[in-house]
């Protein structure tokens, strides 16, 4: 237990002063909040869940003893319970004797979908904590956007440069805060747990042979449910903004698995290195193509492209199912 309560303090020590930065005002921060899910990673898949556990245990009360018992619940429902619960499923696994090994272990598609939940869940709490009906969310958000407003206009720098009526807009960013802040939430944590488990492979701590992402798959309802979420999202007030956060998430994670497509479908071609370069740098740099990869992890799942056009490869190193 003693390692593991040493390791576990480093872990959530790091982690809080990270978030922390971001507290203070600093803009340098910001890149470093983000990750503020690898330290409790880290310590998960390489000693143990119970490293990562202790890790929140003391994020948690170090913020919220510094910052307050809102800080501390923000932070355990966006960071550390999603770093701990993933790291934790990421080491499961079940007897199969037809597995290499003997064990299949917890899938990459299924983790996302975890991700997905937690960061789902996450934002459904902000919400309901923030305000008991749409009106009375949408009111805080609008005042918030002005006050931001009116700031910017009092500042050296100047006015932000007026597109319309401060009112429309607040209710517009209103609309687009939780569905952006999931998703964001959800890319963020499987960037840091991908991170985490280089840093535990390169180390020689990492339990579970490292898996092949190219050929991660999410599960075959997952279709089905991302279409009764858009339709959920039509619905009025705090059910419909929790719909589409919750369908974001699932647009993130097909953008994930839509990679896993590109990449298991170049291997062997002589354009892969050009094809995945332009690919990631142009999702990384704008954005918006990520919802075109999205939609090719969702032609995957209904046709299976890789079947049909891959070149093969090995299986799944880490025998997922």
């Amino acid at each position: 237990m003693g390692p593991h309560l040493l390791i576990g303090i480093a872990a959530g020590a790091t982690s809080a002063l990270l978030v922390a930065g971001v507290a203070s005002g600093s803009v340098l921060a910001v890149p470093l909040f983000y990750l503020a899910p690898l330290p409790l990673m880290i310590a998960g898949l390489a000693f143990s869940h119970v490293s990562a556990a202790i890790g929140v245990v003391v994020a948690c009360v170090g913020l919220g003893l510094i910052y307050g018992v809102t800080f501390l619940l923000a932070y355990f429902m966006g960071i550390g319970l999603p770093a701990w619960a993933l790291a934790y499923c990421a080491l499961l696994a079940r007897s199969d004797p037809a597995a290499r090994d003997g064990l299949a272990w917890f899938s990459i598609g299924n983790l996302m979908m975890v991700g997905a939940a937690l960061a789902t869940l996450s934002v459904m709490v902000a919400l309901f904590s923030l305000a008991g009906s749409y009106e009375a969310y949408r009111d805080a958000i609008v005042m918030a956007f002005n006050a931001f407003v009116k700031a910017q206009g009092a500042s050296p720098l100047g006015p932000v440069p007026a597109s319309g009526d401060p009112a429309a807009m607040g209710a517009m960013v209103a609309a687009i805060l939780p569905p952006t802040a999931a998703s964001l939430m959800l890319a963020t944590q499987l960037g840091c747990l991908y991170l985490a488990g280089r840093a535990a492979k390169l180390s020689g701590r990492l339990a579970r042979p490292w898996p092949d992402l190219a050929a991660t798959r999410l599960p075959a309802s997952t279709p089905v449910v991302l279409a009764v979420l858009v339709a959920g999202a039509m619905l009025p007030g705090l059910l419909g903004l929790c719909a589409a956060a919750a369908g974001a998430t699932l647009i993130v994670a097909y953008a994930a698995a839509g990679f896993a497509v590109l990449h298991f479908l170049t291997r062997g071609r002589a354009g892969r290195p050009f094809i995945l370069t332009v690919a990631w740098v142009l999702t990384l740099a704008i954005g918006w193509p990520a919802l075109v990869i999205a939609l090719l992890g969702v032609l995957d799942a209904m046709f299976d492209l890789r079947r049909r056009f891959g070149t093969g490869g090995a299986p799944p190193a880490a025998n997922d199912h």
